[in-house]
């Protein structure tokens, strides 16, 4: 199915890790390396239980890798020309995108499919014609969102559809797309979002703008507050009783997740309710890593330990091997994504587990 598939299930390990909420989370399970690598990261997991990351091959350039649910690397390439892959984006079919690039700022939006054969996306023909690529966003249906840029010019939105063909947006960076293909993102000009027709949405008050459900209610912040609107651009304000706040995603039910700063500028996890009730993380400082689509929260507390705060309130750390540094980059409903290494040995890709899966699958 891959380039390259390299482990075997039974290869996939638990390492020995000081407990840490030992009863409700597993791991961490090491993913492995690429054949004569040494080391590999784990950025982003689907709930079907696909990893994407990066793993440095023999020749110590770093590549893309994306692990399949029974723990099998398969290599993913980079284009003819390009020595190394930056990854940005996995749908929940397991379709990847990234960047082709020669170890600098620059490169060419790729994708790759179950077969793992690089394929470059369109590059767009804008003033004054853009050089480089980088996509930010896949939905399902395989459309991908990002940017086009090359000086002299200013960096322009852009979207491609299922068969790569691109559409220019307008002036501006990419932050997040839907299902439906809507973008928000920012400019020299000041926050976008764009219509899944690719016209300009004006919103009230918008000051930043983080992300978006497939219905249309955009999340970011209004001067500084939390704040969403609807798809006509109307304005409501999450909260006004913190200091500072932000709303930075949104989940399929109307979840919001942001943060929240007091007066003594400590930083904590926001969550607001589809009726828009606010809780706050249940400990001191903290910040949002990444969220999952039911709305588990992975985060780090004020010491960098990383942590799930779930859906049903539970504060989950993480465990660390003995002697171990690990970072959490990535989660599905049930699972975390990221890499850790150990005394003797450089950092490998991992998986923590924190609940089960829909379904019977298992690693």
């Amino acid at each position: 199915m891959f380039r390259g598939v390299l482990a075997t299930a039974a290869a996939v390990t638990v390492l020995t890790a000081v407990p840490a909420s030992a009863d409700e989370v597993t791991g961490p399970i090491d993913l492995g390396t690429l054949p004569g690598g040494l080391t590999s990261s784990g950025l982003l997991v689907t709930n079907h239980g696909t990893v994407f990351g990066e793993a440095y091959d023999k020749a110590f350039d770093v590549h893309g890798a994306r692990w399949d649910p029974a723990g099998r690397i398969g290599e993913l390439r980079p284009l003819d020309g390009y020595s190394a892959v930056k990854a940005t984006a996995l749908n929940e079919a397991g379709v990847a995108v990234g960047d082709s690039t020669n170890h600098v700022t620059t490169g060419r939006a790729t994708r790759w499919d179950a077969s793992g054969v690089p394929v470059e996306l369109e590059q767009p023909t804008g003033f004054p014609g853009y050089a480089w690529s980088t996509p930010v966003a896949i939905n399902d249906h395989g459309v991908v969102a990002g940017n086009a840029y090359g000086a002299p010019g200013p960096d322009s939105a852009v979207r491609w559809d299922a068969q790569g063909k691109v559409t220019e947006l307008g002036l501006g960076r990419v932050s997040a797309m839907n299902e439906a293909g809507a973008v928000v993102g920012s400019s020299d000009y000041g926050p976008r979002y764009w219509d899944p027709a690719g016209n300009l949405v004006e919103l009230t008050g918008a000051g930043s703008l983080n992300d978006l459900d497939d219905a249309g209610t955009v999340v970011g912040g209004s001067g500084a507050h939390a704040a969403k609107w609807d798809p006509s651009g109307r304005l409501t304000l999450l909260d006004t009783t913190w200091e500072n706040s932000t709303a930075l995603t949104i989940t399929a039910d109307g979840t919001i997740v942001g943060e929240v700063r007091d007066k003594d500028f400590t930083t904590r996890i926001a969550r607001w309710d589809p009726a828009g009730t606010l809780t706050v993380f249940p400990g001191g400082a903290s910040r949002v890593t990444a969220v999952s689509r039911s709305g588990a929260v992975l985060g780090v507390d004020g010491g960098h330990t990383p942590l799930v705060w779930d859906r049903a309130g539970r504060v989950l750390r993480l465990s660390v091997p003995e002697g171990g540094i690990c970072s959490a980059d990535g989660l599905n409903d049930w699972e975390v994504t990221g890499s850790c290494s150990v005394p003797g040995r450089n950092s490998h890709a991992v998986l923590w587990r924190f609940g089960e899966p829909v379904g019977t699958r298992a690693r």
